[in-house]
């Protein structure tokens, strides 16, 4: 077996060999809108209190500007909105959100328009993790779009292809 310090890309080939939903998560602070794009977003931590968890690089520039709004706007990409992704997550923060279909609520928390589900969250609690913070959120409301999510799997985005379906209650 390999040393993960023998081969850091190793790792990050292996990571992402698993597939994952992407998440917006977006605020409006001061004025101007904030958001990040997250692959590692994991819903069902906690049903009470209701949280969520992503991790967030230590060096992320966008993190430090939503961590203390009020709430935060969680979006679950929908299927096709893999350029908007690109654009969100794109280098020139201050253009993010040009021509991107949204909404603002009074708390803050910004909702990107044909997103498979939507959360509305103010942080519970923050973590070290190595190179990374876990961020715990409290989830103040919810709903979802009758929209398949966007994939993340094998450094490319992918849709669902449902082979059969079934019925969890």
């Amino acid at each position: 077996m390999t040393a993960l310090t023998d081969d850091p890309m190793l790792v990050r080939k292996t990571f992402a060999h698993f597939p994952s939903g992407v998440s917006f998560l977006s605020a409006e602070r001061d004025d101007h809108k904030h958001a990040l794009v997250a692959s590692s977003f994991m819903v069902g931590v906690s049903l009470e209190p209701c949280l969520v968890a992503f991790a967030v690089q230590k060096s992320s520039e966008t993190w430090p500007l939503l961590r203390d709004a009020e709430r935060i706007g969680v979006s679950v990409a929908g299927e096709g909105q893999a350029d908007l992704t690109r654009k969100l997550a794109g280098r020139d923060r201050a253009r993010r959100f040009e021509e991107v279909s949204h909404s603002v609520e009074e708390s803050g928390a910004v909702f990107i328009d044909g997103a498979a589900l939507w959360l509305e969250c103010s942080v519970y609690s923050e973590s070290d993790a190595g190179d990374h913070w876990l961020v715990l959120l409290e989830v103040r409301d919810l709903g979802m779009n009758d929209i398949e999510p966007l994939v993340w799997h094998g450094s490319r985005f992918r849709g669902l292809a449902l082979e059969s379906s079934v019925d969890v209650e």
